[in-house]
């Protein structure tokens, strides 16, 4: 599928309301476990989307617009969640998701793209050479991937409890993608 900026937005736009229909008032055995050494918790997802939301996303592409392949992406902390969230409840990590993916969809939505810009060209700093259209393909597919990821830590949390079937349960079988 090529990337179309209007799917990826519709996505973009659907992804707050997904989590927050999903994760709002869950019990903190839900959301604060996580799937064992060196994993993240649902909460800490959602912080790290929330950060992607202040310094990567729209950040990459103003930079891309505004001096194309001439000056490199700011590198992505991908563990700053662990300090900008504390303190701050799972609802309020959520709120703050929706406010920041709403901002950042009237900006993108203002750029008023054409085909012209979503091939322009920038730098990242470890995968080199992408166009703007790739970035926010990555951008929707990252989102899909922390859907997927916070699905099987949750899952993991039934591990035990669901018996037997656990062998029918793809989600308790899938290790994880994001390294």
């Amino acid at each position: 599928m090529e990337h179309n900026l209007e799917h990826t937005i519709a996505l973009l736009a659907h992804t707050p309301s997904a989590l927050n229909t999903l994760l709002r008032d869950l019990p903190e055995d839900w959301t604060l476990r996580n799937e064992g050494d060196e994993t993240w918790s649902v909460f800490e997802v959602i912080g790290h989307l929330n950060h992607g939301e202040r310094t990567d996303w729209m950040a990459r592409a103003r930079t891309i617009l505004r001096f194309g392949e001439t000056k490199e992406f700011e590198p992505f902390d991908r563990l700053a969640q662990k300090r900008e969230s504390k303190g701050k409840s799972l609802g309020q990590l959520l709120d703050e998701f929706a406010q920041l993916r709403s901002e950042n969809l009237a900006e993108l939505r203002g750029l008023n793209l054409q085909k012209e810009e979503l091939a322009r060209r920038g730098r990242h700093p470890s995968l080199g050479v992408v166009t703007l259209a790739e970035l926010l393909a990555t951008w929707a597919a990252h989102d899909l991937t922390h859907l997927h990821q916070i699905s099987r830590i949750m899952a993991h949390q039934y591990r035990e409890a669901v018996g037997p079937w656990s062998k029918f349960l793809g989600v308790l079988q899938c290790a994880g993608h994001s390294s």
